[in-house]
């Protein structure tokens, strides 16, 4: 169901997208033996904003930094490729949260809040959506490093406390002085939103 253009060079394929930008590239760098990290940052740069899935070969490490929306290691289905580029894919409100002020579109990871846009990090975006599903409940270190970094290790929560800062930074006018993001101390945090501020939300 997808309109569909295939090319067998980057460089090439990068010139004819940049007069008509995709809704979504995928890079085929299994095919090519190779991570695709240099592949991906490439076309990050020359378009930026537009999904990148990064097919990798077995055996290969996603790396944070190379520039891509997703990176899939081989081996995975065909389905499980569908599925990752229907989430990417613009346009989808059953991928929209929406609370009080705060507008999250999770397959873009795009944020707005308070006539504020700002772009997350897979890790931010999956560390709001957490609160988002939980206004007004309080969400312990542990609870919150068990949902977004998918482990019980609680032993160093520095990692947990910069996103906050940096998703704060996202979301208040004043990061010092947050009033959406609240830190319960010795607890946890909150999201703490008006009453009649919660709204639709899909998935």
């Amino acid at each position: 169901g997808y309109a569909v253009t295939t090319r067998h060079q980057v460089d090439a394929a990068l010139a004819r997208l940049a007069d008509a930008p995709p809704d979504l590239l995928i890079l085929d760098a299994a095919s090519m033996k190779t991570s695709g990290t240099r592949m991906s940052r490439a076309a990050r740069s020359a378009l930026n904003g537009v999904p990148i899935v990064l097919v990798a070969p077995e055996g290969s490490r996603a790396d944070p930094g190379n520039g891509a929306t997703l990176t899939l290691v081989q081996p995975f289905t065909p389905r499980k490729l569908l599925n990752r580029v229907a989430r990417l894919l613009p346009g989808d409100d059953s991928f929209n949260l929406e609370v009080g002020p705060i507008k999250l579109n999770l397959a873009q990871r795009k944020v707005r809040c308070r006539g504020k846009d700002a772009r997350l990090t897979p890790k931010q975006a999956r560390l709001l959506e957490v609160f988002m599903h939980n206004p007004g409940k309080l969400l312990t270190r542990a609870t919150l490093i068990r949902q977004v970094w998918h482990t019980d290790y609680t032993g160093d929560t520095r990692t947990l406390d910069v996103h906050m800062s940096w998703l704060r930074r996202s979301l208040d006018e004043d990061p010092r002085r947050p009033g959406l993001l609240k830190t319960i101390r010795g607890m946890g945090y909150r999201l703490d939103v008006p009453a009649e501020g919660s709204g639709r939300e899909g998935r």
